[in-house]
């Protein structure tokens, strides 16, 4: 092992210090964590880290839903297992067989829940990521993301094309009619939907899909370990600025046959 401090200069914030291990941490400038002051996030008085590896929840035993998720859907057809088989915890999460068929989980067991929020030029940075895997390139519909509390409903991805209803939410889904793409998306309720399709190919294959707010009035994006070239700007009329929002997975059938997508990790940060 050899360990090394790495600076990156994060734009409009100054510089940011990680310590990285010369063999095994992603090569510098690949990994959107590099921007997150991450050392000073360890006294709770700086701010809060939710993160979630997937290697050892508590899971209600009738419904197989983490105790400290939301669950709405076609329980009868749905779950969130965790395939024995895959190293370092992974969540299976499946649709029924039946056309239109939902699953959504969102953080929180109250739907008031929701502890992040990414607000205009406030200096509060928030980060988030997620290693994500979709399992099948057709007939189905998905997103993973930062969602307004009580987005969890039915029809939170709209049937048959899984168009996201008219919520507050910012994160990357699949959309039914071009089911080999994921997108980053974004919308402020009663506005807009902001998109960019085709962020990267979706061929059954792992993903790490990250963003992060400046505290200022920019959000970045990391795929798969690329910072992205197109940056949005929160004091858009279509950004979900000011608005509470915690993780959620949705996803949807479109079509008869049972639809599965993986989550390896969530990890979603905030300054105080």
């Amino acid at each position: 092992m050899r360990t090394r401090a790495r600076w990156l200069n994060v734009p409009n914030r100054g510089q940011n210090m990680v310590f990285v291990d010369q063999t095994h941490s992603p090569a510098a400038g690949t990994s959107l964590w590099e921007a997150c002051p991450q050392l000073a996030l360890l006294d709770p008085y700086m701010g809060w880290t939710y993160f979630e590896d997937f290697i050892h929840p508590a899971i209600t035993p009738t419904t197989l839903v983490p105790y400290d998720w939301a669950f709405t859907g076609d329980i009868a057809n749905a779950s969130m297992t965790f395939p024995i088989s895959l190293v370092g915890g992974v969540a299976n999460v499946s649709v029924g067989a039946t056309d239109e068929d939902e699953s959504y989980y969102q953080l929180g067991k109250a739907v008031t829940v929701a502890p992040f929020v990414i607000t205009d030029n406030s200096g509060k940075m928030v980060f988030f990521e997620i290693r994500v895997k979709a399992m099948q390139v057709a007939e189905f519909a998905c997103f993973v993301g930062l969602a307004e509390e009580g987005a969890a409903a039915a029809d939170f991805l709209t049937d048959a094309s899984g168009v996201l209803a008219d919520k507050d939410f910012i994160g990357y889904n699949i959309l039914s009619a071009t089911p080999t793409a994921w997108n980053y998306t974004h919308k402020k309720a009663g506005q807009a939907i902001a998109t960019q399709a085709g962020v990267a190919v979706n061929g059954a294959d792992w993903h790490r899909f990250g963003f992060y707010f400046d505290g200022l009035h920019t959000i970045r994006n990391y795929i798969n370990g690329s910072l992205n070239a197109t940056t949005y700007l929160t004091s858009a009329a279509t950004f979900p600025s000011g608005e509470e929002m915690s993780p959620i997975i949705a996803l949807k059938s479109t079509t008869a046959g049972a639809k599965n997508i993986q989550i390896d990790y969530i990890k979603v940060a905030q300054i105080r």
